[in-house]
């Protein structure tokens, strides 16, 4: 049975997971170039850039048989939930998103600029099912689980009644005014549409229950024994929101547990990175002592590497904190400071095993006046 709440949970879930912060806005996670599994193409090097406004990545893939192999390589945008731009700030325009390439991602192969084909398709996400034990904490599902389950594709159901896969909402709006009470009604039932309470306003009449995801994918020829190199680039619009920070160190008579626990956990804040955040943020008289900042989550689902055959050989993340005095965190090890802002990892025959999480945490505000 359709449930407001169920919807209204489902389309919000982009904002979940955010947690030490709050007044959430939304962005832009991330991922690598995806192929069909093979055991032909190996990825001989990666070297990832990860920054709060650009990522870019340099890669050498090598056909290891005697034959030339060709397939599609795919860079997918994660599904984006329109209900997340209606009840969120974020950092881009509908019009950003309604562009054929709402990142400005180029590619080349070989040095050369190579066309990609575009594409976009709207999917409805079912309900996480609950957890067995109620008093488990939440986990939230890996980034990756946007790729390899975006859920059910309604976008031709939805084309076929008049309502146009875009990010403006104001033209869904339309669409959805223009529908008769029956097919509304049939809306509601596949849980995609609610009509929202006449006090929200115009700009919320209608809670929508569907995200979109743009693929960017060209056709490519790995020749026989041959190393390829395969560079990309996109804008960085990570998510966020307000972060509050508490040295806490006991139970006291106003927290029985860490309010910052599950930050801690998700990024590997260790003693020292949390007196870097404590000493970053300004003290906030008003939230109980704690400092008050920024957060900027930057997830990168690093695991499409496992598509191709074997380790990467050789892999290098550069990340960019954007401000020497901002703070950065993540759950990796063989971390180096290479400058005021920058750090580096390398790893040799380097299988990931999860993606990364990196927090940056900054005293100045994701919206300047």
């Amino acid at each position: 049975m359709f449930k407001k709440g169920l919807l209204l949970a489902t389309a919000l879930a982009a904002l979940a997971g955010r947690a030490g912060a709050n007044d959430g806005f939304t962005g832009v996670t991330a991922t690598g170039l995806q192929f069909q599994k093979t055991d032909a193409i190996a990825m001989e090097s990666e070297d990832l850039f990860i920054g709060l406004d650009a990522i870019k990545v340099d890669y050498v893939f090598k056909n290891t048989t005697g034959a030339d192999v060709t397939g599609v390589v795919a860079f997918p945008m994660p599904a984006i939930y329109l209900a997340s731009l209606i009840y969120s700030p974020t950092r881009f325009s509908a019009a950003d998103l309604d562009t054929d390439n709402p990142l400005g991602f180029t590619a080349t192969v070989d040095g050369k600029a190579v066309p990609v084909a575009t594409d976009r398709r709207a999917y409805i996400v079912p309900p996480e099912e609950p957890s067995s034990d109620p008093n488990a904490p939440y986990v939230p599902p890996p980034a990756s689980a946007e790729y390899d389950e975006p859920g059910t594709d309604v976008t031709d159901y939805l084309t076929s009644l008049g309502i146009p896969i875009v990010f403006d909402t104001q033209q869904v709006f339309a669409a959805l005014d223009k529908l008769p009470e029956s097919t509304l009604k049939e809306l509601e039932a596949k849980n995609l549409v609610f009509k929202g309470s006449p006090e929200n306003g115009p700009d919320m009449r209608w809670e929508v229950g569907w995200a979109i995801m743009i693929r960017h994918s060209w056709t490519q020829t790995f020749p026989a024994g041959a190393e390829l190199r395969i560079s990309h680039s996109y804008k960085a619009l990570p998510s966020g929101g307000l972060f509050y920070w508490y040295d806490w160190t006991k139970p006291t008579a106003d927290w029985e547990t860490d309010p910052n626990e599950d930050d801690k956990a998700k990024y590997c804040i260790d003693e020292g990175t949390g007196k870097a955040i404590d000493a970053a943020l300004p003290a906030d008289p008003d939230a109980g002592g704690a400092h008050r900042g920024t957060a900027f989550n930057i997830a990168y689902v690093l695991t499409t590497a496992n598509t191709w055959k074997g380790p990467i050989g050789s892999f290098k993340l550069t990340l960019d904190k954007g401000k020497p005095e901002n703070v950065l965190s993540l759950c990796m090890d063989g971390i180096a400071k290479t400058g005021p802002t920058t750090f580096e990892v390398t790893k040799t025959d380097f299988v990931p095993q999860k993606d990364l999480e990196v927090l940056v945490v900054s005293a100045s505000p994701a919206f300047p006046e």
